[in-house]
């Protein structure tokens, strides 16, 4: 930014002086000073986003070799350098993993038996009638009609059984023979459905068992559905009224209109009314004079205070209301302008079997049952209509309600105004076969309270007096209620303290209460105090259940010169001086433990690999040519070039900036150092295992690797090679006195750490200050991000910049003032000189 004034003058009128490209040459110079300012400004920026790139290239460095969380690449931890590989020769009875410090050889494993945890499980199952489902009910003969049907799945595989009338005889509901006849016949559509001797069906005492064949099946009995309204070409609950959507509070009358089937609007003009009986009697008398014959209808709702319907007498036209042209009663009955009581009638599908399908008419809120007896094909119409009239008449349904059937559509008429809905019928024979909506299963269902499961279990519930049962787990007292379902019990004593799971398989129709942990000191000892629920779980309460420890022998020579040694464990994965046995079940392994370099050497080589990377960034920041004669950029400068132009003239501005830095110099001869030191009681450095700096001089400190001579070292000095990477100091980190001893006494990784860490870390220590890096530069994410010295000096930097822009503009109003104050000299002078010529007539 230069320095230029945003006011508006007149300049130069009177002396015809360019004063503005005069005032701009003078203040070049003025600005010239702050356009330096502002390079160096930039300069400390970009030399603070060179630090910043620094500190995460450590970062990088750190979180990859250096991180506690991950110990298989963290160089201060031996796990790092496991170098061992287990093998073992039947892992179908065990599985092993060597660690740094495991012992090469040959190990020969007998596992005389496994870990196991204490367990109790039912001594029988638990639902009612396992072999199938009792109902709780006798069967309704009188339901049981042709063409009627239910929903019978068999291991998930779901059938519906629609009952052929030739079977069933109704003339005695509790005749014998009756059910007799009826279980014959219900066995043969069953085996139809699932084949033969899938399920048997049985009867005794009027209650129904289906039984499957195999006892770890599972039998349901549902509802089918029920879609006869469809068939008839209706919907659910379709209806021919409007309802108010809330109640009325005003009862002034006013004006709607009313159009049907499509005709023109009617007005309609209501009077207004004292409430809401009145206001029902006004919208009626208006109907009636509109001439509408009262065809739409206002009727009193018993079921909502102060609500209102609109009714349609023939259910084969369609009303629309609409708001009024003033006074919109419409809104003051909570009826929206535009709402329709659609036309109430269907077209009727007679490719269905329509035998045992049901439906209701619903009539002022009765609902009225139509079952139909026969299948009726096109063309009969006049039976179908004079079956449905016939049974809302023995239903004793309004007289003025009729059903008319024509051309296979259906409608209906009234004389008054009823109110008439559409619903589904009953949706199957469930119910009517004994069966009900908590007991359709031949096993329990978790999810229903343990009031609900009583009715499907052998033996029900008992509660105390306050609706509870209390039984206790290995001295945990454990509580529940009628009302939890089987699952939130589970869920109880699963979360307990009592150290238990109880868990429910649904393929023997038992539970299982077992420990979570396994070995001897596993046990289970469970008591009823109040209630019979493990009574009703045939789980044994009358002794303790015990879980059994791991035992085997290893015989760590392989040859029977030495006695094996029995070992026995609690679990079956432990480990053992460094190895990770994991038993499978009992016999005889053998596992070898030998040397496994190529792992180890891989990831030295990554090492090495991320160390060179940090190494030659940091040396050409260091030894990156600085072009002085290539400051940054001004704007002004800017405006002149191309941005390629722009592009490599910042490129050599950047150049350099860190060059012979004082802070990155000390960072890479530390690392390089630490590497080279030797570590106090490790009698082995880097040079003997492979690691050397390359003899390339443009390599400055780079590590080059010999594969043969690492691999070598790792097979024949493990120990020593994980000792000099990972070796620890007796001096903690923080204990800056002794800073030097700890140096001495660290491996290689450990060293590497420190300094790391003295650059870049995020806590703060005995003074404070928190790394080197982020007190100088800062990194994101951290409040030294703007708390650094650098940032200090570019805020101070700008600070001196602001001061100075405020000057020059001091000085460029100076001159203007100037240049202003001669103009008005030189005017005064000119009007004098003209004043003088005109009183000595040279001016004529």
């Amino acid at each position: 930014m230069r320095v230029t004034s945003n006011t508006l003058r007149l300049t130069g009128l009177a002396t015809g002086i360019d004063t503005d490209e005069m005032i701009r040459k003078l203040m070049e110079v003025e600005n010239m000073r702050a356009d330096k300012l502002r390079q160096e400004i930039q300069l400390l920026e970009w030399k603070r986003d060179n630090y910043r790139e620094i500190t995460n290239l450590l970062r990088g460095f750190k979180d990859e070799y250096f991180d506690v969380l991950k110990p298989n690449t963290n160089f201060r931890s031996a796990t790092a350098f496991s170098a061992f590989e287990a093998v073992s020769s039947n892992e179908s009875v065990l599985t092993a993993a060597a660690g740094s410090s495991a012992v090469p050889g040959t190990y020969d494993i007998n596992v005389t038996a496994l870990a196991k945890i204490a367990a109790k499980t039912s001594a029988s199952e638990v639902s009612k009638g396992y072999a199938g489902v009792t109902g709780t009910n006798a069967v309704d003969l009188s339901a049981m009609k042709k063409g009627k049907e239910f929903k019978l799945t068999l291991d998930g595989v779901s059938k519906i059984i629609k009952l052929d009338a030739d079977y069933i005889k109704t003339e005695s509901v509790t005749s014998e023979e009756a059910l007799q006849k009826f279980e014959e016949g219900l066995q043969k559509l069953v085996d139809a459905a699932f084949g033969s001797g899938k399920i048997t069906v049985s009867e005794s005492g009027g209650k129904l068992t289906f039984t499957p064949a195999t006892l770890s099946s599972t039998l349901s009995v549902d509802d089918s559905t029920n879609t006869y309204l469809s068939t008839l070409g209706f919907s659910n609950g379709q209806n021919n009224m409007i309802t108010s959507s809330a109640d009325i509070t005003d009862f002034s009358g006013g004006n709607f209109k009313i159009s049907i089937d499509g005709g023109a609007a009617i007005d309609i003009n209501v009077a207004s009314a004292a409430a809401r009986d009145e206001l029902v009697t006004n919208i009626n008398t208006a109907l009636t004079g509109a001439g509408l014959d009262a065809t739409v209808q206002a009727v009193k709702d018993p079921d909502n205070t102060e609500r209102i319907k609109f009714v349609t007498l023939d259910t084969t036209k369609k009303a629309t209301f609409t708001s009024g042209d003033a006074d919109d009663m419409l809104a003051k009955v909570n009826i929206s302008s535009g709402s329709a009581i659609n036309a109430m009638n269907g077209t009727i599908d007679y490719s269905t079997d329509d035998t045992g399908k049901e439906f209701n008419i619903n009539i002022d809120g009765i609902s009225y049952k139509i079952d139909l007896t026969k299948d009726y094909a096109d063309g009969d119409d006049a039976l179908l209509e004079t079956e449905i009239n016939n049974q809302l008449s023995t239903a004793k349904a309004p007289g003025d309600v009729s059903v008319n059937i024509s051309g296979g559509k259906i409608s209906f008429s009234s004389t008054s105004a009823h109110r008439i809905t559409m619903e589904t019928g009953d949706a199957g024979l469930r119910d009517e076969l004994g069966f009900s909506s908590t007991q359709n299963s031949s096993r329990i269902n978790l999810d229903n309270s343990l009031e609900t499961i009583s009715s499907n279990l052998a033996t029900a519930f008992t509660f105390d007096e306050s609706d509870k049962m209390t039984f206790t787990i290995n001295g945990v007292t454990i509580e529940a209620n009628k009302t939890d379902t089987m699952n939130d019990v589970i869920d109880k004593i699963n979360t307990s303290n009592a150290g238990v799971k109880l868990r429910y398989d649904s393929l023997i129709d038992k539970f299982t209460l077992e420990t979570k942990d396994t070995g001897a000191t596993a046990v289970i000892d469970n008591t009823d105090v109040s209630g019979n629920f493990f009574a009703v779980l045939n789980i044994d309460t009358s002794a303790q259940a015990r879980g059994t420890d791991a035992s085997l022998t290893i015989d760590s020579d392989g040859a029977g010169g030495q006695d094996p040694v029995v070992v026995t464990r609690s679990t079956n994965k432990f480990t053992i001086n460094d190895i990770t046995y994991d038993l499978k079940a009992t016999g005889t392994s053998t596992v070898t433990i030998s040397p496994n370099a190529d792992d180890l050497v891989e990831k030295i080589k990554g090492f090495v690999n991320k160390y060179n990377e940090v190494i030659v960034k940091i040396n050409e920041e260091l030894s990156e040519k600085r072009y002085r004669d290539y400051p940054p950029l001004t704007d002004a400068q800017k405006d002149e070039m191309t941005e390629r132009e722009i592009e490599l003239w910042e490129e050599k501005a950047k150049s350099g900036i860190l060059r012979s830095d004082p802070i990155l110099q000390k960072i890479v001869n530390s690392m390089r150092r630490a590497l080279y030191d030797a570590v106090e009681g490790v009698d082995l450095n880097l040079y003997e295992i492979g690691i050397t700096t390359s003899s390339i001089y443009q390599n400055k400190g780079q590590l080059v690797i010999d594969e043969e001579k690492l691999r070598k070292a790792i097979e024949d000095n493990p120990d020593k090679v994980t000792q000099l990477f990972t070796k620890e100091s007796s001096y903690d980190y923080s204990d800056s006195a002794n800073r030097a001893a700890r140096y001495n006494e660290e491996g290689l990784a450990q060293r590497l750490y420190d300094i790391i860490q003295d650059n870049i870390r995020f806590t703060r220590d005995a003074n404070g200050k928190k790394g080197i890096l982020l007190e100088k530069a800062g990194i994101e994410g951290d409040l030294t991000e703007f708390q650094n010295i650098m940032n200090t000096q570019i805020d101070a930097q700008n600070n001196r910049l602001d001061r100075l822009l405020d000057s020059l503009t001091d000085k460029e109003n100076y001159y203007y003032s100037m240049f202003a104050r001669m103009e008005s000299a030189i005017q005064s002078m000119n009007a004098q000189s003209a004043w003088l010529m005109a009183q000595t007539g040279m001016g004529t």
